[in-house]
């Protein structure tokens, strides 16, 4: 019986986890625009700084754990670098005044 590879898991959970919150923040906007706000068209709402935090947010945690799974280190330097960048934005989308 083998051990659980505990760094897989942890790259698997955190992709997964991001997706999961990628599609929420989008549903999430969609849901505002359609119910709370009806004349936003969806390009007004995917381009508020909450949509854009959070979606952010959620393309930070695909990046780590993609990082966390590539088997070249050249590869993860990539995802690390997209990661950073997923960063920046959603920092500065949570600094900016909707």
């Amino acid at each position: 019986m083998d051990a659980i590879n505990w760094l897989t898991l942890l790259g698997n959970a955190l992709w997964i986890i991001g997706a999961a919150a990628a599609l929420a923040a989008f549903s999430y906007a969609d849901w505002q625009r359609r119910l709370v706000q009806p004349r936003l068209s969806l390009r007004q709402a995917l381009g508020r700084p909450a949509f854009q935090a959070g979606w952010s947010l959620a393309l930070l945690l695909v990046c780590a754990g993609m990082a966390l799974l590539s088997d070249a280190w050249w590869l993860a330097l990539l995802w690390a670098v997209l990661a950073l960048a997923f960063l920046y934005l959603g920092s500065t989308a949570l600094l900016r005044k909707e």
